[in-house]
């Protein structure tokens, strides 16, 4: 189960400056993840912020903030941790989830996004082409041009089809600790009655 966060009260960090559109990506700051990528690719997009949240006293921070400080568009941010309120704002105000991680359990961020409704752009690795199913857009490789062209072209898609914001809503919603709770009642019943 992932809990519902997208009725949660928000709050608008104070690194967020002005009213530019942004991407969001959340996690560890380690190199699983795979931020530098994501920081990268702004260069294809000088009117967006990229703002990249999460713990990183991991070595992996210098990576990233190496990439931060050669790109030439200055608009890409490793903020640090942030709070639940922060979080939630960041997720309903971003034009888009980015989420380029090779290793991941579960992939929680993504299936958050998508509670808000939001385009979600992931890596093809480990468990989140099958977390997220047909919802979510996958990057098959890790060439800058490419994922730039990749969010251009599906962010597209996504605005001009209304139907797509509650397709990942509902995606999301299977999640649901209801949903799995009932699932176990209903075979622990089946298990009782075939004894």
């Amino acid at each position: 189960g992932v809990e519902d966060i997208s009725g949660q009260e928000d709050c608008k960090p104070s690194f967020v400056a002005g009213n530019r559109p942004f991407f969001f990506a959340i996690g560890q700051i380690r190199k699983k993840k795979n931020f530098h990528v994501l920081v990268d690719m702004m260069k294809h997009f000088p009117d967006h912020d990229l703002y990249i949240c999460g713990d990183d006293h991991f070595d992996y921070s210098k990576v990233v903030r190496e990439h931060i400080a050669a790109l030439p568009t200055n608009n890409a941010f490793l903020t640090g941790k942030i709070s639940q309120q922060e979080k939630v704002w960041l997720y309903r105000n971003c034009e888009a989830f980015l989420f380029a991680s090779m290793g991941e359990g579960f992939g929680l961020p993504a299936i958050e996004a998508m509670q808000f409704g939001k385009p979600v752009f992931i890596a093809n690795y480990t468990c989140l082409p099958e977390i997220c199913g047909d919802c979510a857009f996958i990057w098959k490789s890790f060439e800058t041009d490419y994922m730039a062209d990749t969010v251009k072209k599906c962010l597209e898609e996504f605005q001009k089809d209304s139907t797509l914001a509650e397709k990942v809503k509902a995606h999301a919603a299977e999640f649901s600790y209801d949903k799995h709770i009932a699932a176990y009642v209903e075979l622990y019943k089946e298990l009782t009655l075939s004894n």
